[in-house]
């Protein structure tokens, strides 16, 4: 089953990936403006940040097969309507926002809940080796799928980036359907308003410093880094002139890089590596955002770029799998709500500001900044919680990681 669900993950993926460079395209396009580039990148992840403990508080209470499939086929219809919009030549500024805000409550939605999955058709023991798989195919898609929509965008056929993504969320949401997914709702009579269930969740994050730490550590990427993504076409056409080509060379390296960190994660951690692992990580993705920043260079703006995409992913993979694996079942549909909270809810926040202030400035000084201000901030929280370093993912599967703590939620 968890082929399967690999295989809706990686046409998820190409879907993704042309869909997001194709938008960023058409918003620089229609409003030459960095601050509502970084407005309609903020938007996508407004319903994460708003109602994202509410959905993981939904996720462990609903069917989550239902779940993927119900936000799979929004999201489908969303892409076919902009996809639309952009064929007829109609689409306006404002579309871009409604369908992206809409697309993004669907996400909001299907995050948790595949996150919570993972760990449902995976024995607990392997759950590293499976996060490390699927971080595998998401990033090797993300070399293909930027670069071809970058094609499509030079032939003159931006839409065609939406059309694929519409097609592949409905294709995953058929997919979906299929899973005999297990249930792993609490058989009780009466069940706990939804506050006492995002209570519960809250409660067994804070009364362990460390899992603690490891749910708001995310936050700094969040505000701070993940906003290049949205600024990548302003490099490929204004500061790199490099046009859709240079995007898709520039994506793609991104892609590349990730892919890297994804496979050495599978290869050399299959247990899910440490709080080492992820802190050094973090720390290296801002020196190398730093870089991207202040390139001229096309070719050292692509490794700065790789080395972002390696980076990442091996913070993220790491980070989600140490939680995985320190969170009880029953409460880790509300707990990886609040990681993603943290980790993609806050993005729209960076996103607004780190527009805001580009519309100023320019965008290296945002880019350049964020990075050196991770590694301060990923330094402070190693020398405030020293336990992190020494959190290994093969202790925690084999039953010696952190427990909660009497009378606590667990």
């Amino acid at each position: 089953m968890f082929r399967r669900f690999l295989v809706a993950g990686m046409i998820l993926t190409v879907g993704a990936f042309m869909q997001q460079t194709a938008q960023g395209w058409l918003v620089l396009e229609l409003t030459n403006s960095e601050a509502l580039l970084g407005l309609a990148g903020a938007v996508a992840g407004l319903p994460t940040l708003l109602l994202a403990a509410f959905a993981g508080v939904l996720v462990d209470r609903l069917d989550r097969r239902r779940v993927l499939v119900a936000a799979s086929a929004s999201g489908a219809a969303c892409s076919f309507a902009l996809a639309l919009l952009t064929t007829l030549d109609l689409v306006a500024y404002w579309h871009v926002l409604v369908l992206a805000l809409l697309a993004g409550l669907a996400l909001t939605f299907q995050m948790p809940a595949a996150q919570a999955v993972v760990s449902s058709i995976v024995d607990r023991s392997a759950i590293g080796n499976a996060v490390a798989l699927n971080s595998a195919q998401y990033n090797s898609l993300r070399i293909v799928a930027p670069a071809v929509a970058g094609l499509f965008i030079a032939a003159g056929a931006l839409e065609l980036g939406f059309w694929v993504n519409g097609v592949a969320l409905a294709t995953v949401s058929f997919i979906n359907a299929s899973l005999a997914i297990p249930e792993h709702r609490e058989a009780i009579a009466i069940r706990p308003t939804l506050w006492n269930d995002l209570r519960d969740g809250v409660r067994f994050v804070t009364h362990n410093r460390v899992l603690g730490v490891l749910v708001l550590l995310p936050a700094v990427p969040a505000l701070l880094i993940l906003n290049y993504i949205i600024f990548i076409p302003v490099y490929a056409r204004d500061i790199l002139a490099t046009g859709p080509a240079g995007l898709g060379l520039l994506t793609g390296s991104i892609g590349v890089g990730a892919a890297i960190g994804a496979l050495s994660l599978a290869t050399l951690r299959p247990s899910g590596g440490s709080g080492r692992l992820l802190m050094t990580g973090l720390a290296i993705v801002g020196i190398a955002l730093a870089t991207f920043a202040v390139s001229r260079y096309l070719p050292l703006s692509m490794a700065a770029l790789a080395l972002v995409g390696t980076f990442q992913v091996t913070f993220y993979s790491t980070t989600n799998t140490l939680i995985q694996v320190l969170v009880p079942a029953h409460l880790r549909g509300r707990v990886l709500s609040l990681y993603l909270l943290t980790s993609i809810g806050l993005i729209p926040v960076g996103n607004i500001v780190g527009g805001a202030i580009a519309e100023i400035t320019g965008v290296e000084p945002v880019l350049a900044g964020g990075g050196i201000l991770a590694v301060v901030l990923v330094t402070l929280a190693a020398l405030y919680e020293p336990r992190l370093a020494r959190l290994r993912g093969a202790s925690i599967s084999a039953g010696t990681g952190l427990t909660a703590p009497s009378g606590g939620a667990a």
